[in-house]
């Protein structure tokens, strides 16, 4: 019985730390990745109303990437809708509202171990 119960074990912790595929999820250094991101308008008031559509464009070689690919965005001021978004025809889109503080803010868009940035001028309020 106990000798059993090990073989079970021993094929249990086999079959749970061999990974089918070894092979990391990384681009093809043959290819070229072209990442975009743009805020449109590039500057906003900053009255925590404002808002700017956030456009990436990712393509390989040209090409746009397969609809469905992530592309996460970060930023340090103002708050964006989503934050992670997926490709449609190599395009994705999210929106991000206009912080309370004036000042220029970064927004950088990263996908497929490539990244690239924006700025962001959130402008003070004149009544």
């Amino acid at each position: 019985m106990r000798v059993v119960f090990f073989i079970a074990i021993a094929v249990w912790f086999v079959s749970c730390t061999s990974p089918t595929d070894s092979t990391p999820d990384v681009p093809n250094s043959e290819d070229t990745h072209t990442l975009t991101v743009e805020a449109r308008p590039s500057a906003i008031p900053a009255d925590g109303v404002s808002h700017t559509t956030i456009f990436v464009e990712y393509r390989v070689n040209g090409e746009p990437v397969a609809d469905s690919t992530r592309i996460i965005l970060l930023n340090p001021m103002g708050v964006l809708n989503a934050g992670t978004i997926y490709t449609i025809a190599g395009v994705a889109l999210d929106t991000l509202t206009a912080d309370t503080v004036a000042g220029l803010g970064w927004l950088i868009a990263y996908a497929d171990g490539i990244r690239d940035s924006a700025e962001i001028m959130f402008t003070e309020n004149t009544p």
